[in-house]
């Protein structure tokens, strides 16, 4: 619509279309009479107000000053009929050009969406906005913008009324939004990061998983969990114990500014403890030797726990050394004699698995005993089995002749009589003979003939000999 003049003229010259100004000095519900600049009156009734009102009563009062556009002159009888809808567009293009220049920010209602941006209404005119200029979260909500109100600064009000060029952006609205936030969150950080202390146990959320390390989010501030600090156990794949969204528990073993190193193992059992938990003194353990040491073996029942079988423990037998028959990596069982969780320290025995076969056995030198062969050690002798316990029995002590095969003269299983001749009980050591009891009977046999006083000539040494020729003749 083209600018119409405010004229200053007299009744006479005023013509409809004119624009003009008035003053009000009366007020209806329905309508209000005002007094022209010519000083004629004239009236405007409500629905040509602004085609919303409904009533002068409360929107209107007297003194206003109100423009508008003369509709009709009617001489007889003598009105002057107004109107400002013609006025109203242009009044609307006013506001939009002050709040350009006033940098206002102004609601428009999202008209429609299309691939470039989004169709804005404003007191009747079309505004344009740039997916550009539009918030980013905004543009992924774009399809259920229709209908909307946004605020929005215009930064582009070109052309007349009638062919406006205008265009909106929310990039200052939503960078200071954005500012604030960022501001409102720094110092939320701040205040927890304060409430922290190196020590503390708190709880937060997996956010991120990476090849060597976490990050824990708490409310407003994060930790690093680094793989290391995990578990006690060794840990090749991190997703394999923890998972995005997950809540643990942590402590905080260092706190450097805003940065926080975290644990999760140090709440953690350790596998000795829990070990220890498991297992008490006199049970039974099975491990992997993974160290032979001079004074004995070391033994792991699994990572991180691990025992000393002392040389000591292996047997009841002195003689014995276990660590000769094992090599690395052979599994062992054995007994727990103490388990020491703040030194980290398990005892373990072999021989308290077993009794000691000497514990309720008693020898004398040079008492008889019924033995049973067990093993014949081919030119040394042969190992018997008295009482319970192991002992041995010389070569040179099987016979009163000169043995030149074992197997030809005993059998593993046969039991003979045998002589104790050397036996110490702390060394498990039992020495036998069978060839003293052969020449002891043999003795027995041919006293009678002594103490019928034989001839001087004849010796002992003669009698034995003439009893092994008949032994001979007799075999």
């Amino acid at each position: 619509m083209e600018e119409l003049q405010m004229k200053d003229v007299n009744l006479v010259s005023l013509k409809v279309n004119d624009r003009v100004e008035g003053t009000v000095f009366k007020v209806e519900e329905k309508v209000i009479t005002l007094t022209l600049e010519n000083h004629e009156e004239a009236r405007m009734f409500v629905e040509f107000y602004d085609g919303v009102l409904t009533s002068f009563i409360g929107a209107v009062k007297e003194g206003d000053k109100v423009t508008a556009i003369i509709k009709k002159i009617n001489d007889d009888p003598s009105f002057i009929l107004l109107s400002r809808i013609p006025l109203l567009k242009e009044e609307k293009y006013a506001q939009i050009e002050q709040a350009y220049k006033d940098s206002k920010t102004i609601i428009a209602k999202v008209g429609k969406v299309d691939d470039k941006g989004l169709h804005l209404k404003y007191l009747g005119f079309d505004i344009f906005l740039p997916f550009g200029l539009l918030d980013r979260e905004l543009v992924d909500q774009k399809a259920t913008l229709k209908g909307q109100n946004l605020e929005v600064n215009l930064i582009e009000v070109k052309g007349s009324v009638n062919r406006p060029r205008l265009i909106a952006s929310r990039k200052q609205i939503f960078e200071a939004k954005r500012q604030q936030e960022l501001e409102t969150r720094q110092q939320a950080r701040k205040e927890e990061i304060d409430g922290i202390k190196t020590g503390d146990i708190i709880t937060g959320t997996v956010e991120r998983l990476d090849p060597h390390a976490a990050t824990v989010r708490f409310e407003h501030v994060a930790g690093l969990l680094r793989i290391s600090q995990i578990s006690h156990q060794r840990i090749e794949n991190i997703t394999d114990v923890l998972e995005i969204g997950q809540k643990i528990e942590v402590k905080v073993i260092k706190k450097e500014g805003m940065r926080l190193d975290l644990s999760r193992k140090v709440l953690l059992p350790t596998p000795f403890e829990v070990f220890a938990e498991n297992h008490k003194k006199g049970s039974t353990v099975s491990g992997e030797v993974v160290q032979k040491l001079p004074f004995g073996l070391i033994i792991e029942f699994e990572d991180g726990v691990r025992g000393l079988l002392h040389a000591s423990e292996y047997s009841w037998n002195p003689n014995d050394n276990f660590a000769n028959y094992v090599k690395i990596g052979d599994v062992v069982e054995s007994a727990i004699l103490t388990i020491d969780i703040k030194k980290k320290k398990i005892s373990l025995s072999k021989k308290a698995m077993i009794d000691n076969p000497w514990k309720d056995v008693s020898f004398k030198k040079g008492e008889d005993v019924t033995v049973k062969v067990t093993e014949i050690i081919t030119d040394k002798g042969m190992m018997v089995e008295a009482k319970g316990v192991s002992g041995f029995i010389p070569v040179s002590e099987l016979s009163v002749e000169r043995v030149h095969k074992i197997e030809d003269l005993f059998a593993v299983g046969d039991e003979v009589l045998a002589r104790v001749i050397e036996v110490n009980p702390r060394e498990w050591h039992l020495k036998l003979s069978i060839k003293q009891v052969t020449e002891e009977n043999m003795r027995s046999e041919y006293e009678p003939y002594l103490n019928d006083q034989e001839e001087a000539t004849t010796t002992l040494g003669d009698l034995f000999g003439s009893v092994l020729k008949d032994d001979k003749k007799k075999k």
